[in-house]
């Protein structure tokens, strides 16, 4: 069907937050840092306050006055006090009448800094792998580490040891709209429009950096023209609002694309060592060991160490093992998520090494990881149970698909093929609050969240109204409402969308059935047709309008509303394998087998992706064209992150590529024909079984792309993403260094 959201964004009415305005509107602009690491001795406001158009300029001591008896979090204060941690902070903010004027003065502010040493990336800080004490370093942020089993009596007894060290650099959103709000503040409340992934977790954010009081601070979402993680707590929203209460009038702040490149949170660059013990043409036990570089976050509140090193082993079931890892802090902007936070990165690692220890056995990748693959009921290396899980079956298929691909293609000649395999935990347990609403003529989702571009709201939320009540899509609408008024839910994240506020949606559209049943004079359930433009209820021997059903209050009301609830069962891990940090306990597993047929240029390095296959397991699939979408739309951006994406840091802190003519993502012409196959038979924790698909299908594709290369090459390459400099390094066709990191 057509998403509903599709004719106002074709005629351009859909309002995104770059489009907000309204009548006496002020434009604000961000006055950033211009080094990585300093100590700020002061600024200058007179030149930008006397410049045309100039309504105010907010510094720490502003805000101090507009702040008067409230207390912020400190280790978040709006703006520095005394040490700039990065190139681009915010130090200041400007409101003008223009959007020229505010820039301008921004820019004329005068920012005294005195230069400190700064802490370039996670190797300068530790060259070699860190030794006892080392959480104790001032740049160590974060130190978690897990073990079970006697992994040293594997390593003695193993055949061999498969030890590698893979690196992998940043990776940008790159979401067409970069963050833009609108804010207003009046009778004591803080009002902002924005374009976010999560109202309430925007207002929570906005509360305690602020230090206003919770329920005085209202978050209205709009249209998000792409988040990927990159829109999911505040951003902009405290200094348009702060500008706000200086001058009185609305303030629209709004990042330009060099902006949104340097401090829009990207993700995490890291070095990882991993070693493998091998016996009896199994992994018998495996160590591995993580440098997470976190940029500027703050010390503790960085969950990502302790997140992603559980799919540092992959899918795969092991008899013992070690994980470490040290998130370290750098004078770099705060990075954060980027689609399936860090995962990528981890199923590129794990399952080279994994496709590399099966070509050091001679043995075929793929029966190789089918010896190791989890199958439901197995338990983690952190001693969770496996639920639902068919990377078997997703494996099965991509090895039979594989083999009929290895007969098309010539060997030699460049060409190769690659599995990569990756697993998801939906995030099912985040909650999610509904209201259905019943007129005489519609069904209405009342929710707060708004679509980010996936179709998870304006299509998977009507999708699972259509299922329970047996309704045709023309009839159901969804509307939003901001966090005043809206029905609290987590936020579009973490592929929970379906997962989670859908089960809230299932919940109440079963408790409207059930209602319109009794009122029918039935003991089970009731469904919902359209008959001449009116809706009607039909139970066991009874069929009527539902306009007789609802009383004249409600009719009054806007309808029959009956709320749902979702607050999904949190997972659990071993603790007794856990002696430093704490680490993620995954809920609902989701797997993925991609399979990769690429052409490597022997001369240039170039690779070049010829064909592409994924299977999901997405549990029961509630329509299937998003799911076709969703896949198709993550194997390109993962394909961009495997082979051209990447920021790119000076050793002064500097982004050296803050824009599209630098950071190269894929064109529509290096897209490759995409096969998508749903793997059914796996139920997950959403409605009627589904599972997330925001995050898997970008999940393996590194991994498939990596394997395929080191299929065609002979040769791997152990750093994401696969440039054609790599490539080119990895055959010996250019020397060792000289590029930039």
């Amino acid at each position: 069907m057509i998403r509903t959201d599709l004719p106002a964004k074709v005629s351009g009415e859909t309002l995104f937050g770059m489009d907000l305005g309204e009548p006496g509107m002020l434009w604000g602009a961000l006055v950033l840092s211009p080094v990585a690491h300093g100590r700020l001795r002061g600024l200058g406001f007179a030149e930008a306050r006397a410049m045309p158009g100039v309504e105010a300029v907010v510094g720490p001591e502003e805000t101090d006055r507009l702040l008067a008896g409230h207390t912020g979090d400190p280790e978040r204060p709006v703006f520095p006090r005394d040490v700039v941690a990065y190139r681009g902070q915010p130090l200041a903010a400007v409101a003008a009448r223009t959007l020229a004027q505010a820039r301008a003065a921004a820019r004329a502010v005068r920012c005294e800094i005195d230069p400190l040493p700064i802490v370039p990336d996670i190797e300068s800080v530790f060259p070699e792998w860190p030794g006892s004490g080392a959480g104790e370093h001032p740049s160590v942020i974060a130190h978690v580490r897990a073990a079970h089993g006697d992994l040293e009596a594997e390593f003695r007894a193993a055949e061999f040891v498969q030890s590698e060290t893979y690196r992998t650099n940043g990776v940008a959103q790159v979401a067409l709209e970069p963050h833009a709000c609108l804010a207003r503040v009046e009778a004591g409340r803080w009002l902002v429009r924005t374009s976010t992934q999560s109202p309430f977790s925007a207002r929570e954010d906005i509360s305690s950096i602020l230090g206003v009081a919770e329920e005085s601070v209202v978050v209205e979402g709009t249209w998000v023209g792409g988040g990927f993680g990159g829109k999911a707590g505040a951003s902009v929203e405290p200094y348009a609002l702060l500008l706000a209460a200086s001058t009185g009038r609305p303030v629209k702040l709004a990042l330009n694309y060099a902006e949104e490149f340097l401090i829009g949170r990207s993700t995490l660059p890291s070095v990882v060592h991993l070693e493998s013990a091998v016996r009896g043409g199994r992994v018998t036990g495996r160590r591995a060991r993580l440098l997470l570089d976190t940029g500027a976050s703050l010390p503790g509140r960085d969950f990502a160490t302790g997140y992603a090193i559980g799919f540092l082993l992959g899918p795969y079931r092991v008899d013992a093992f070690e994980v470490e890892g040290y998130a370290v802090r750098t004078n770099k902007p705060p990075f954060g998520p980027h689609r399936a936070p860090f995962a990528p990165q981890c199923a590129f690692m794990a399952d080279s090494h994994m496709d590399g220890v099966a070509r050091r056995l001679g043995v075929d990748p793929v029966a190789f990881r089918l010896v190791h693959a989890w199958a439901p009921g197995d338990r983690t290396p952190l001693g969770q149970v496996v639920g639902p899980f068919g990377m078997i079956e997703c494996l099965q298929k991509a090895g039979a698909l594989l083999a009929t691909w290895r007969k098309e293609i010539p060997y030699g000649g460049g060409f190769g093929l690659g599995v990569g395999c990756g697993f998801w935990s939906t995030n099912a347990q985040a909650g999610g609050e509904a209201v259905v609403r019943l007129t005489p003529t519609e069904l209405v989702i009342e929710q707060g969240e708004r679509e980010i571009g996936s179709g998870s709201v304006v299509r998977g939320l009507p999708a699972v109204l259509e299922r329970v009540l047996h309704v045709p899509a023309e009839v159901v609408r969804v509307s939003y409402s901001d966090t005043a008024s809206a029905p609290f839910d987590s936020g579009v994240f973490g592929s929970r969308t379906v997962a989670g506020l859908g089960g809230a949606v299932e919940k109440a559209a079963r408790g409207l059935s059930a209602e319109l049943a009794r009122r029918l004079g039935s003991t089970g359930v009731a469904h919902l047709s359209v008959d001449g433009g009116g809706l009607f209820a039909t139970a066991t021997g009874s069929r009527r309008p539902v306009e007789e059903l609802l009383t004249p209050q409600e009719i009054g009301a806007g309808g029959l509303r009956v709320a749902g609830k979702h607050y999904g069962a949190t997972g659990a891990i071993d603790d007794a394998r856990v002696s430093a940090g704490s680490f993620y306990a995954y809920t609902d597993f989701t797997a993925a087998a991609h399979l990769a047929l690429v052409h490597v240029d022997r001369e240039t390095g170039a690779v070049k992706v010829l064909r592409y296959a994924a299977f999901h397991d997405a549990g029961v699939v509630i329509d299937p064209p998003t799911f076709r979408a969703q896949v198709e739309g993550g194997v390109v951006m993962g394909l961009g992150s495997s082979l051209t994406e990447e920021t790119l840091w000076s050793p002064e802190g500097r982004l050296l590529n803050p824009s599209l003519l630098d950071y190269r993502i894929p064109t529509l012409g290096e897209v490759p024909p995409i096969e998508v196959h749903a793997v059914p038979g796996h139920l997950g924790a959403g409605p009627f079984g589904a599972k997330g698909l925001g995050e898997p299908p970008i999940i393996p594709v590194p991994a498939a792309v990596a394997n395929a290369v080191a299929d065609a090459t002979g040769v791997r390459v152990y750093e994401m993403p696969l440039s054609a400099e790599r490539v080119a390094r990895a055959l010996k066709l250019l020397p060792e260094g000289g590029e930039e990191r």
